[in-house]
C-alpha cells in the first residue's frame, strides 16, 4: 500500500493553484460557506474576481464570515437544496468540506449546476477517508468521525468521511463538459499560509494542542448526555493517538467541473 508525502511542495496542491491561476470568474457563489474561508482561499487564488456570495444556514458561522470577508462578499442564510437565484447565475459555483454535511448532496449538485453559467466552473474539495495515508492523516479521520458522532447525538447530520470513488460517484451526476479531479495530500489554501512549512511537521506542538483543544470543546458540548461517559473513553483514546502520531490534514479530491 503506497502511502503519499503530505510535505506541502510534494503533495499536489500546487497543481491546483496553478490552473486555478487560469480561471477567471466575475460572480461566484461559495455553498456552505461557515466562516467564508474558502471565499478567503479563491480570492488568493483566482486570476480575478469581481464579487462573491457565501451560503450558508448556521447564522453563528455567517456572522463570522461577514467580519472577516465583509468587504468582499455578501452572505446570506440559503437551503443549498433551493437556491433563490435564477437559472445561470454565477460564472463559478464552489462547495468545499461540506459534501459529508448534506443528506441529499446529488440534490444540491443540481442545484449547484443549475444556477452556474453555460462554460462557467464548479469547483468542489472534499476530504476522503482511503487508508492510503499517513498515520497522522488517519488520526484526522478518526476524530472526524468522532466529530460525526456526536453531532449525530445533538441532532445535526454530519456522516462519517466519504471514500473517493463515493465522490467521484456523486459527482458524476454533472453533465460537466470538461471534468478535472485533481488527488492532494493537502489542502491548497495552505499555500498561502504563514505557517506552511512549520505545517510539514506532523508533531508540530501547536498542532496537536489545537487538535486535542478542539476535542475538549467537543466533549463540552455533550456533557449531560448519557452517552458522554462512553465517547469520553473514546476521546482519550484519539487524543493517545494523536500525541503518538501527530496531525495532519486527511488527503482531499479537487474537482473542477465546466458545464457544457
Amino acid at each position: 500500500m503506497e502511502v503519499r508525502s503530505t510535505t506541502l511542495a510534494y503533495s499536489g496542491a500546487d497543481k491546483i493553484v496553478k490552473q486555478l491561476k487560469e480561471i477567471s470568474g466575475r460572480k461566484i457563489l461559495d455553498i456552505g460557506t461557515g466562516g467564508g474561508g474558502f471565499i478567503g482561499f479563491l480570492k488568493q487564488a483566482l486570476k480575478s474576481f469581481d464579487s462573491f456570495i457565501g451560503i450558508d444556514l448556521n447564522e453563528e458561522e455567517l456572522k463570522k464570515a461577514e467580519k472577516e470577508y465583509g468587504t468582499i462578499a455578501q452572505f446570506k442564510k440559503m437551503n443549498a437544496e433551493k437556491l433563490d437565484f435564477p437559472d445561470k447565475t454565477f460564472d463559478i459555483v464552489s462547495i468545499a468540506s461540506s459534501l459529508h454535511h448534506l443528506e441529499r448532496p446529488e440534490k444540491v449538485l443540481k442545484e449547484m449546476f443549475r444556477v452556474v453559467k453555460t462554460h462557467g466552473y464548479l469547483i468542489i474539495q472534499e476530504m476522503y477517508s482511503d487508508l492510503t495515508q499517513t498515520e497522522a492523516q488517519l488520526a484526522t479521520l478518526q476524530v472526524h468521525h468522532f466529530e460525526a458522532k456526536i453531532d449525530t447525538l445533538l441532532g445535526e447530520y454530519h456522516r462519517e468521511t466519504y471514500t473517493k470513488e463515493e465522490i467521484k460517484g456523486i459527482v458524476s451526476i454533472l453533465n460537466a463538459e470538461e471534468l478535472e479531479i485533481f488527488d492532494s495530500t493537502r489542502y491548497p489554501k495552505c499555500l498561502f499560509c504563514e505557517d506552511k512549512d512549520l505545517c510539514d511537521n506532523p508533531m508540530y506542538e501547536t498542532l496537536i494542542k489545537s487538535e486535542i483543544k478542539y476535542l475538549r470543546s467537543s466533549m463540552e458540548k455533550i456533557s449531560d448526555y448519557p452517552e458522554y461517559e462512553h465517547l469520553e473513553k473514546e476521546a482519550k483514546k484519539l487524543e493517545q493517538d494523536i500525541r503518538k502520531n501527530g496531525i495532519t490534514d486527511a488527503s482531499i479530491l479537487f474537482i473542477l467541473a465546466k458545464k457544457s
